[in-house]
């Protein structure tokens, strides 16, 4: 009965340590973002990597025919994964009223 959409979050780390904390909150914000949006399951890559000071998070999914990459840096993974998380919304949310103005 659940009409609920699947999200799965694929996530890659890069030059850093893969923590179960982490791993959950980031698998969480980015699902919360497309499940939004979202009206079938979807897949999305998350690649996570560290460089000295630079802590970056990239996402890329594609979704109703079109493909998202967002890429947002910052001196903490966490700030990182909000900030990717907010301009994947705003993505998703521009396409999405892109697509109900022309139907």
């Amino acid at each position: 009965m659940s009409s609920e959409v699947a999200v799965h979050v694929l996530i890659t780390f890069r030059n850093t340590e893969a923590t179960e904390p982490l791993k959950a909150y980031a698998s969480e914000k980015i699902a919360n973002s497309i499940r939004k949006f979202s009206h079938q399951d979807t897949e999305a890559h998350l690649v996570l990597i560290v460089e000295k000071k630079r802590h970056i998070a990239e996402v890329s999914l594609h979704m109703d025919g079109a493909d998202f990459k967002v890429t947002e840096e910052s001196n903490d993974l966490y700030a990182s994964i909000d900030a990717l998380s907010h301009t994947l919304s705003q993505q998703l949310r521009k396409h999405k009223e892109k697509l109900t103005k022309h139907s």
